[in-house]
């Protein structure tokens, strides 16, 4: 049987929850896990409770998935707040304008769909 976008998808959802991935995994695949390892965090508890639960390599990462995914200015304001959370560097204003960022609708879906459409390779098809 043929697998859908959404069947791809939906593994690497699967993947993204444990932060393992299978060996062999496609390019595509093993990137979009990875950044919605980081995405799933954040829209579950906000940054305080990705950061408690997602190591910093783990975030290095998911800043690969959001840039391979074209999503650069997610992964850029994301590694501001990555590096300086818990300094007095910190700016609470990224993180506001992350918050924004990622609640237009659902960016990493969108962004898959875009990605799979032209890269159908990167995702094992």
């Amino acid at each position: 049987m043929m697998k859908s976008f959404d069947d791809v998808y939906n593994e690497a959802v699967d993947y993204s929850v444990e932060g393992v991935l299978p060996q062999g995994a496609p390019v595509g695949v093993a990137r979009l896990s990875q950044a919605l390892r980081a995405y799933n965090a954040i829209m579950g508890g906000g940054l305080g409770f990705a950061m408690e639960v997602i190591g910093r390599e783990e975030f290095e990462r998911a800043l690969e998935g959001f840039r391979y995914l074209d999503l650069g200015r997610v992964a850029n304001l994301l590694a501001d707040l990555v590096e300086s959370f818990g300094t007095a560097e910190y700016d609470e204003q990224k993180e506001v304008d992350l918050d924004q960022l990622i609640n237009q609708g659902d960016i990493v879906l969108d962004a898959f769909r875009r990605k799979v459409s032209a890269f159908p390779s990167d995702f094992g098809f």
